[in-house]
């Protein structure tokens, strides 16, 4: 009890020297917005591994807040001070439950890189392979975890005596940053991402992701192949590498569903070869069918100034309700002042950053998925950028369009580019809803009327043979 008061103090202290409590104690978007973003991300960094994290996590919430905050809270500096040599050692030990020395030949005194959660050394393995070992931190699961509650208390608080806040979803939004935590603080759930995105990219041009030593991986240890490489942004001006890198994304969210969602400069290493390593594969995002053909609609809906359409796909998709009629307005407010730039400086990023602004207006619930897409389509836009400036983002994405199989796209997935998504939802829930009234039909007939019972179950398997070759057409 006296320790969380004093780092209820300590808190306090740190908010205050930074001039950001006073914000705080009325909770509402205009007073958080009033925040400086420089002045925040000290704060956070001064507060240490739990608040690093938070702050990143948080970093793609245009929604709620200003570009000044969210710039700054994406250069956030996830680097902290090593622990010792001997802890690694004994952290190690323990888990494998085995001398250092039956599994790795060498073990680097100093690690090559420390962060908020981790640490990484360069070892060699028994049978003489060189590999990257990230070791947890000690203690810190108890350490997110009493800063986790001590979250959770105050959004509470903010939440009780602020109707403006429960706008925000304070508690939401910690409960979202809990349950990254919760996968981070467990290795096992990095490697097994790094092998899912290592599976889907193996045949990808210029992107490689290192392979998983299962037997020297357990929760707090993570043993990956060890590459010689170069952090992206000491690579000069490379044209090729920015294409690559945007396609390998283009192929994680729009052919896989499943990409890298925490794609910084300090994960992203360039090999001998040009390749890019991708690394840090603990925050990873998934996104649906639907909402990748959403999505999809968006974009080609302001690019054609279609706003009509735009407005659509937001209420056939319900993150707007059909009432609100001048959001077709809003869409062009929104679309004009970007589209109208040369196309090589419209950015996606942007416009959905725009888009997530103006639709909490609209009462559109936050889509989680479309977040962690959004912070990475700025992480990339802005590495890509640097590396190549003149880079036409646009015309990459179209070639890479262009370039996938016309005929991968199975019989369901094109009635559902075709036809809106809900609609087709709509047919399956009215086929259950009739194999529902034919069951019963057939339950008052089968007494009465034997030949009638035959004629309905008859139907009904012509129905339910149509549907079956739908699916698997």
């Amino acid at each position: 009890m006296i320790q969380n008061i004093l780092r209820l103090l300590y808190i306090t202290a740190v908010l205050t020297r930074y001039n950001i409590l006073p914000h705080l104690l009325t909770p509402s978007k205009k007073s958080i917005n009033k925040i400086r973003g420089d002045r925040l991300k000290c704060a956070l960094e001064k507060l240490g591994p739990v608040f690093i994290k938070f702050g990143q996590s948080i970093s793609s919430r245009t929604d709620i807040l200003n570009e000044d905050i969210t710039n700054s809270l994406l250069l956030i500096c996830d680097r902290l001070p090593s622990f010792s040599h001997r802890v690694a050692v004994e952290t190690i030990e323990s888990e494998f439950n085995c001398k250092l020395s039956d599994i790795f030949s060498s073990f680097s005194e100093k690690p090559v890189a420390a962060a908020s959660i981790s640490q990484v050394h360069k070892a060699v393995t028994t049978e003489g392979k060189e590999v990257a070992v990230k070791v947890l931190r000690p203690n810190i699961e108890k350490i997110f975890s009493k800063d986790i509650k001590m979250l959770f208390w105050l959004a509470g608080v903010a939440e009780r005596f602020s109707e403006q806040s429960k706008r925000l979803k304070p508690i939401e939004l910690v409960s979202t940053f809990a349950e990254i935590c919760r996968l981070e603080l467990d290795l096992r759930f990095e490697a097994a991402h790094s092998s899912e995105l290592r599976e889907n990219t193996k045949g990808d041009r210029g992107f490689y992701v290192p392979e998983v030593d299962w037997s020297r991986t357990s929760k707090k240890v993570l043993t990956l192949e060890w590459i010689e490489a170069t952090p992206i942004y000491e690579v000069g001006k490379h044209k090729q590498i920015a294409i690559n890198l945007i396609e390998s994304f283009c192929n994680q969210v729009y052919r896989d569903c499943f990409f890298h969602a925490d794609m910084h400069p300090g994960n992203i290493m360039i090999d001998s070869d040009n390749n890019i390593i991708a690394l840090d594969c603990g925050i990873m995002g998934r996104i649906d069918r639907e909402t990748c053909y959403y999505v999809i609609e968006i974009l080609k809906g302001f690019l054609n100034r279609d706003y009509d359409h735009v407005a659509k796909v937001h209420f056939r998709a319900g993150y707007v309700s059909p009432q609100h009629k001048n959001f077709i307005t809003a869409c062009r407010a929104i679309g004009e002042p970007i589209i109208g730039q040369p196309i090589q400086k419209i950015s996606f990023a942007s416009l959905l950053a725009q888009l997530f602004k103006i639709t909490g207006d609209f009462d559109m619930k936050v889509q989680t998925q479309l977040l962690l897409l959004q912070k990475t389509m700025i992480l990339l836009e802005g590495t890509c950028r640097k590396i190549y400036p003149e880079i036409n983002m646009w015309k990459v994405v179209e070639a890479w369009t262009k370039n996938q199989p016309k005929n991968k796209m199975g019989c369901k997935e094109k009635i559902k580019s075709s036809y809106p998504v809900k609609t087709i939802q709509e047919i399956f829930s009215l086929v259950e809803k009739l194999n529902l009234i034919a069951g019963q039909k057939l339950e008052s007939i089968k007494i009465k009327n034997k030949s009638n019972g035959k004629i309905y179950f008859l139907l009904w398997f012509i129905i339910a043979t149509l549907v079956i070759k739908f699916l698997t057409c």
